[in-house]
């Protein structure tokens, strides 16, 4: 029984060092069917606008309130693309991190977000292909503020190394 704690105290500081406050270091071999990663974004607006000046979309649905309400909106609507990067920050920075590269993505919007909105980016493991180098996540991001599940994903995440 010991060693069974002790396996899964080292385990987990294994996995923090991995994590760290840096890039995410996994490598296919670290990972497993079912193993789970979240970590939480709240939306602001200087993130809205930086994205609008970032890629020119400056649609007043993203932009303009009071034209966001008129077409039933709580307020401003967060650029779906602003969500992605959210998708591409979990795998590029923090699962699996530096040796991952998305190669493909299925994503079904359900509901917008908006500014001041708290995100929870959670991922889990469905398959493992140690042989292809691939891994497939299922992520879904939920509004914290309302429980509303904003998106679904499922990727297909290759590794580099």
């Amino acid at each position: 029984m010991l060693s069974n704690v002790l396996a899964t105290v080292y385990s987990r500081l294994h996995e923090i060092v991995k994590m760290g406050d840096e890039i995410a270091t996994f490598e296919i071999e670290d990972l497993f069917q079912g193993k789970e990663f979240s970590f939480e974004k709240k939306i602001s607006s200087s993130d809205v606008n930086m994205f609008a000046k970032l890629t020119g979309d400056n649609s007043p649905l993203h932009m303009e309130d009071q034209f966001a309400r008129e077409r039933g909106f709580k307020g401003r609507v967060v650029h779906g693309g602003l969500l992605v990067g959210c998708i591409s920050q979990l795998v590029g920075v923090h699962f699996p991190g530096k040796n991952s590269i998305i190669q493909t993505l299925d994503i079904k919007f359900s509901h917008p977000a908006y500014i001041g909105d708290l995100l929870k980016i959670h991922s889990i493991i469905d398959q493992i292909s140690e042989s292809m180098g691939t891994i497939i996540l299922k992520l879904a991001i939920t509004n914290q503020n309302t429980g509303q599940v904003l998106l679904k994903s499922k990727m297909q995440v290759g590794f580099t190394n």
